[in-house]
């Protein structure tokens, strides 16, 4: 071990070894270099016995100043020369700093068999073309791509950040085509206006240096249980072009980096429904008193990091004299290298109907956090409303509804006629003729038949599951014009995301199955428990399948419009059966 005094200043201080080829010929010759930036102190050599020094060390030194910051280096360098074949190891070079000591990353230099870099330079120019073929293959040291992954072991639903890189020694590259995976299996979320640029910095990859350029950035979220391999990234470039040469088209490949996907454990809470992160969660209404029909706004919230587009509105239990709108959805959500952050807010617009006390129970939010490893249950509520008619007045639980006075008028007493004249005969008199009797008995037959109506309402309206089962096929059609006009529009995620709500709203309320246990498997059974036939409930599995399908990848089995038709033929006659 040699040691060398070293004399120089700055702030933050570095250390850095790098060669300047990898691999080498067991005939050639490559360069050492260590590298003490913004420090003074001592530098110790690393072992080099598994190699010549030929040259060296050689001492230089530099200063700079950039924007009025001083900046000062010191490099020793060695040309050295392999004694054999093989993979070698540069240890860890040291420097004692301000009383800290400083150190290099170990470097492997493969050596291989063959001319040194001159003579196959010369050889290259008289080459045969089976040789020149040869060569093609090799490894292009000079510029690579790599698939960097964030994480490599996950569980379904985890964030993971996926960075496509580039790496260069060339000092002139023009980048031509660019083939990116299609990451199937993964719901991606991209990053906003990316624009690839060369970092300040350089790095040293297996102590070569490299400029370093990010060609793109996504944050992926695995749907599917396993070994999950991302393709490799395909890239096309000229490289050494200049105005007297037109330069070499090279086309590399990056690696194939695998992820690990784990199931979610077991025991996950009745209120989850996939939500994978760390969140925060909170509901807020804006008045808790007001009148009858006076519009009230409930507002759920979930905050932080994590799956947010892909979390559902929540299953409130509102109370039946509640009229509740489909909720309005905001989200405020960015990406960046720490994954995606935000929030997704569901706003509800309530009218309640009649006055009375009301309560909205307690909403429960579950989520698996997989920074712990465990499912986690925010609470909100419940929320109390005191609704009063147009008096002011708050009726109390149980108390009957106040009903409707109708206010009569026009009942003065009748002047007596006096001219006999306009006395109707014996024979013209009304007593006991059957209009008398239709216009006597008519009135009670017409109140009989509005009670008997009035019951019937009052039980259909307290029948929720029965009003939703008759009102299915209605909302169906809501939601597929809503998916007919993301089909005109050309969004094909928002027509296949109408179309799996259209479907799944439908068999939901028509088979009388809550929210919370509303799935794939529930809707199949309960088909073939209502008797439907087995080519309806294949028609309904293709729908739902396709509609999952097209979440991840674009749908190529079918054209939209087909598919549009399909289903809504397939409502019309589940409609027919399903009474």
């Amino acid at each position: 071990m040699i040691l060398f005094p070293l004399f120089s200043w700055g702030q933050n201080p570095t250390l850095v070894a790098t060669v300047d080829k990898n691999p080498v010929s067991v005939s050639d010759v490559f360069t050492l270099k260590i590298t003490l930036t913004n420090g003074k102190g001592n530098i110790e050599t690393p072992d080099l016995e598994d190699f010549r020094v030929v040259f060296g060390p050689s001492r230089s030194s530099s200063y700079r100043i950039v924007n009025g910051q001083q900046s000062s280096s010191i490099t020793f360098s060695y040309t050295l020369r392999p004694k054999k074949t093989g993979t070698f190891e540069i240890g860890v070079a040291k420097a004692s700093v301000g009383g800290k000591v400083l150190t290099t990353s170990p470097i492997k230099v493969e050596v291989i068999k063959g001319a040194s870099s001159s003579a196959s330079s010369s050889g290259q120019r008289r080459s045969s073309k089976s040789a020149q073929a040869s060569t093609a293959k090799s490894t292009n040291q000079n510029l690579m791509v790599r698939t960097q992954l964030s994480k490599t072991n996950v569980y379904k639903g985890e964030q993971v950040v996926v960075s496509f890189v580039l790496y260069s020694r060339y000092n002139n590259i023009d980048l031509g085509e660019m083939d990116f995976p299609t990451l199937a299996g993964f719901w991606t979320e991209d990053f906003p206006d990316q624009q690839t640029s060369w970092e300040p910095t350089l790095e040293v990859i297996n102590g070569m240096q490299y400029r370093k350029a990010i060609l793109r950035q996504q944050v992926i979220f695995p749907q599917r249980l396993g070994t999950l391999e991302i393709e490799p990234l395909s890239l096309s470039a000229n490289v050494n072009r200049s105005f007297f040469n037109p330069g070499e088209n090279i086309t590399v490949r990056s690696n194939a980096p695998k992820l690990q996907v784990k199931a979610l454990p077991e025991g996950a809470p009745e209120s989850f429904n996939g939500a994978v992160g760390t969140f925060d969660f909170s509901a807020t209404v804006d008045k808790s008193e007001a009148k009858a029909n006076e519009a009230i706004n409930l507002k759920v919230k979930v905050t932080g990091a994590g799956n947010l587009r892909l979390i559902d509105e929540p299953d409130f239990k509102f109370p039946e004299d509640f009229e509740v709108y489909d909720p309005e959805t905001d989200d405020r959500i960015s990406v960046t290298n720490g994954g995606v952050r935000g929030s997704r807010s569901f706003q509800y617009l309530i009218i309640p109907r009649y006055p009375g006390e009301y309560t909205i129970p307690e909403l429960e939010f579950s989520f698996f956090n997989s920074s712990t490893g465990k499912y986690q249950t925010a609470k909100a509520g419940p929320f109390e409303f005191k609704i009063s008619d147009d008096a002011g007045n708050v009726p109390t639980a149980g108390a009957p509804r106040a009903k409707n006075i109708v206010e009569q008028s026009g009942l003065d007493i009748r002047y007596i006629i006096t001219d006999a004249n306009v006395l109707a005969g014996p024979r013209s008199q009304f007593f006991g003729t059957p209009l008398f009797w239709a216009g006597t008995a008519g009135p009670f037959a017409i109140l009989f038949i509005f009670l008997i109506y009035r019951r019937r309402k009052e039980a259909l309206d307290k029948d929720v599951r029965g009003k939703k089962k008759r009102g299915a096929g209605r909302m169906a059609h809501k939601r597929l014009k809503a998916a007919q006009a993301a089909l005109k529009s050309g969004d094909s995620q928002v027509f296949y995301q109408e179309i799996f709500k259209a479907l799944y709203g439908y068999l939901g309320d028509k088979l009388g199955i809550p929210i919370g246990q509303l799935s794939r498997q529930r809707i199949l059974t309960e088909l073939e428990r209502s008797g439907v036939n087995e080519a309806t409930v294949n028609d309904v599995t293709y729908v739902i399948d396709t509609c999952e399908t097209a979440r991840f990848a674009p749908v190529t089995e079918t054209s939209d419009e087909v598919f549009y038709k399909r289903t809504a033929e397939l409502i019309e006659n589940l409609e027919g059966r399903l009474k």
